[in-house]
């Protein structure tokens, strides 16, 4: 699962503080941009569509993106 995750993400995930509320996960990651295999996508757009409503420790939104990875957003690097 990891594989299809860009370098960093999870550094990235622990920098923030939680519990973290969807829109503030998506605020943080507005600024980056990731390639998927349909061109390139807004990190922070992806959260914002994400089914959890929050996230209470960076694994939960770590392993939140990583199914969504897992259901055919397949992100291919930062």
């Amino acid at each position: 699962m990891d594989d299809a995750l860009p370098d960093g993400l999870r550094s990235h995930c622990d920098e923030l503080q939680y519990p973290l509320m969807r829109a503030d996960a998506a605020a943080a990651f507005a600024d980056v941009t990731v390639a998927t295999d349909g061109g390139e996508a807004n990190l922070g757009v992806i959260i914002s569509e994400l089914d959890r409503d929050s996230f209470a420790t960076p694994d939960e939104l770590y392993d939140e993106l990583a199914r969504h990875v897992e259901s055919g957003s397949k992100l291919r690097g930062a």
